[in-house]
């Protein structure tokens, strides 16, 4: 089931309360540019309203800055080094980093090192599921998108395979970077 900024503002209440007063102009076209794809609209939902920020001091949701539009997309691919070096070792049960045909393309993480990436190769980014890889080694997908993911696992909806559990709950911390 797809969700909207507002479900996961209701599961985690502590974020609403750290929304600016302002929304947030990002230049998407200069991001699909430097990154040569464009993005889910969930996502750009959520980094129009939140700067980059943690829930319980363990999970990190970055977003761009405006005006550092290039910067964040050159981190997203920064970010994907550990994915190559999974997938030369032949470690990461198949999947490839983007820009390759089908990668994977990061957008959260852990402060253990779990990291979630959307699988790019649909050419709607609103129909890329997000991969999660844990941190043990699990591999797993989520069909319905970030803020459905992020608000599933905090709601208790969506089983943290492999990731610790319980999971985040409503009343995590919320901290805007």
């Amino acid at each position: 089931m797809l969700r909207r900024l507002s479900d996961l503002e209701r599961v985690l209440p502590g974020l609403r309360a750290r929304r600016p007063s302002q929304g947030r102009t990002i230049d998407w076209q200069e991001i699909a540019r430097a990154l040569g794809t464009d993005l889910p609209s969930d996502y750009k939902e959520l980094s129009e309203a939140y700067p980059t920020f943690t829930v319980g001091g363990f999970l990190v949701v970055g977003t761009p800055r405006p005006g550092q539009e290039a910067q964040s997309a050159a981190g997203k691919l920064r970010a994907l080094d550990v994915l190559e070096e999974l997938a030369e070792d032949d470690m990461s049960h198949g999947y490839v980093p983007y820009p390759q045909p089908g990668g994977l393309l990061h957008c959260a993480e852990t402060s253990s090192g779990d990291l979630f990436y959307w699988r790019t190769g649909d050419p709607d980014p609103d129909a890329w599921p997000v991969v999660v890889s844990t941190r043990n080694d699990d591999w797993w997908e989520h069909e319905d998108g970030l803020l459905s993911l992020l608000t599933g696992l905090i709601s208790g909806e969506v089983p943290p395979w492999g990731l610790p559990e319980p999971f985040l709950g409503s009343d995590a911390e919320v901290r805007v970077v």
